[in-house]
């Protein structure tokens, strides 16, 4: 659960110029059959079914969305590559500063509009205008966009980015029709009738429920989809999910628990899980008290373990985090480790927080209504408050509530998911001081923030690794937030579905997924 502040990227072929070329679909004779219905259980509610206030994340609205738009490029987790869909091509030139997006020819929203260079940039503009709050907004300012052609769009970026491909793939690619995206009335429309070119339309929507999707059949690919239907059914007894499938009262899930995808595999179903950067975290707000020091975030973190988490709550089927970056990440210094679980240093910490006892620590804690989250919140509620005068407070939200409140700064510390494959845009937003609405932590570092910016001018693991190695250490002095378990996203699902691939963050490709013939 990102939060839907949490969007992520993959790298892209390490020369100067890169881009995207065009690849047309994979297709098999021995694929999916047409026809049938899926119901696919999602933990999270919707906090919106247009590009603007909707989560991206696996686990909330961005499988909703892939369904409903499809997507203009889209990121390869396992191999790190970026391809095109609804688009022909992405490029920069020799300075990556400027990026040249070429569209598809023909392709039509549901509502028979087409698809064109004018409607990308009016979806654009849309992000970045402050008054739509959108949480991918940040990407975009001082971006200057022109139309070339009816199908280019210029992208004149302030400075050189040989990743924007990346930010383009996670925080860009669900565009609506022009006409629903350039006025308020639009996009008040767009938000409760969703219009996208994806390969299914809006049948019918009871919020917070359910999502009745149909085949759309002017989908620009041809004999795609090859379902009928596809119903996504909110359910927040994400450990019930398995039973629930096996019984075939539900077809798939995506699920974060390393727990849950290996009691899947136990029961006979299919788990395709790919591990990404980022991971399961306490976020603290480091804007106000009492997190705006730097003592209390340490304090925090040295009174918990990530290995005792992963030993009562998943089984031990988890990886302890050592950071930020997946252990087997290139990007990543594997000699440098977060610190955690340092009882003694921890109550040194506390004891000058609270005058040895005198003066109350207290803090709210910050879960979405789902069994895991309190079940690890009951458990730094109970390590930090065998410290004396710590006292934490566990709150209890729905998903699109909590949303709400870690956009809007209303947290002491809250639960939090970043699944990024690359640094760019996901982690570069979630640490930058400029990062906008997805640095939900607050978290300003100048040296971090060049590191950042030095990281993105590259496409080689390298000197990129150099420049996150600086962050890495700057980050573990700073601790903005602690991350206590790896991160790892799979797609759960019975036997006679087939044609899934996961990309970002955990998405489908809903036009290729269909069931067995």
């Amino acid at each position: 659960m990102s939060l839907g502040l949490a969007l992520a990227a993959a790298t892209l072929v390490a020369t100067v110029g890169c881009g995207l070329g065009s690849s047309e679909s994979n297709s098999s004779a021995k694929g999916p059959r047409h026809g049938g219905s899926l119901t696919i259980l999602l933990p999270g509610e919707e906090r919106g079914l247009d590009p603007f206030t909707a989560s991206y994340s696996n686990v909330a609205d961005g499988n909703r969305l892939s369904a409903l738009y499809d997507v203009l490029v889209w990121t390869d987790p396992t191999t790190g590559g970026v391809h095109p869909k609804l688009a022909e091509s992405l490029v920069s030139d020799q300075s990556a500063k400027v990026w040249t997006l070429t569209l598809r020819e023909g392709v039509k929203f549901s509502d028979g509009s087409l698809l064109d260079a004018a409607t990308v940039k009016a979806n654009w503009e849309a992000h970045r205008n402050p008054e739509v709050r959108s949480l991918v907004g940040g990407v975009l300012r001082d971006v200057v966009l022109t139309e070339v052609a009816p199908l280019q769009l210029r992208i004149e970026l302030p400075s050189s980015n040989a990743n924007f491909d990346h930010t383009v793939a996670r925080n860009l690619s669900f565009v609506a029709p022009k006409r629903l995206v350039a006025t308020p009335d639009g996009r008040f429309e767009l938000k409760h009738a969703p219009i996208g070119a994806g390969p299914y339309k809006l049948k019918e929507w009871l919020p917070g429920r359910e999502l009745r999707l149909e085949r759309n059949p002017d989908y620009w690919q041809k004999d795609r989809p090859y379902l009928d239907e596809v119903v996504f059914r909110v359910d927040k007894d994400v450990e019930g999910a398995n039973k629930a499938i096996q019984a075939k009262k539900a077809d798939l899930t995506i699920t974060t628990d390393a727990q849950n995808i290996a009691a899947a595999r136990e029961m006979g179903l299919v788990g395709e899980d790919s591990r990404l950067n980022g991971g399961l975290m306490v976020a603290f707000n480091t804007r106000k008290p009492p997190f705006q020091d730097p003592a209390a975030r340490r304090a925090v973190v040295l009174g918990l373990s990530g290995a005792e988490i992963d030993r009562r709550y998943f089984g031990g089927r988890g990886n302890s985090a050592q950071g930020i970056f997946d252990s087997r990440s290139p990007l990543a210094n594997i000699n440098l480790s977060a610190p955690e679980n340092r009882p003694e240093e921890a109550r040194a910490l506390f004891a000058k927080l609270t005058n040895d006892g005198k003066k109350p620590f207290v803090f709210r804690y910050l879960v979405p209504d789902s069994p895991k989250p309190r079940q690890v919140a009951e458990y730094i509620r109970q390590t930090l408050e065998q410290y004396p005068a710590v006292t934490v407070i566990v709150e209890v939200a729905d998903m699109a509530s909590l949303v709400t409140r870690a956009s809007g700064n209303d947290f002491d510390s809250t639960v939090f998911q970043l699944w990024a494959d690359d640094v760019e845009p996901t982690i570069y937003q979630f640490l930058h001081s400029k990062g906008g609405l997805s640095n939900v932590t607050g978290y300003a570092n100048d040296i971090v923030d060049a590191a950042l910016e030095d990281g993105r001018r590259y496409t080689d693991a390298a000197s990129r690794r150099d420049a996150y190695t600086r962050l890495q250490n700057q980050v573990n002095r700073d601790l903005p937030y602690w991350v206590y378990s790896e991160a790892v996203s799979a797609s759960v699902h019975r036997p006679d579905l087939i044609g899934i691939q996961l990309f970002n963050d955990g998405l489908i490709h809903f036009d290729a997924i269909g069931l067995r013939p």
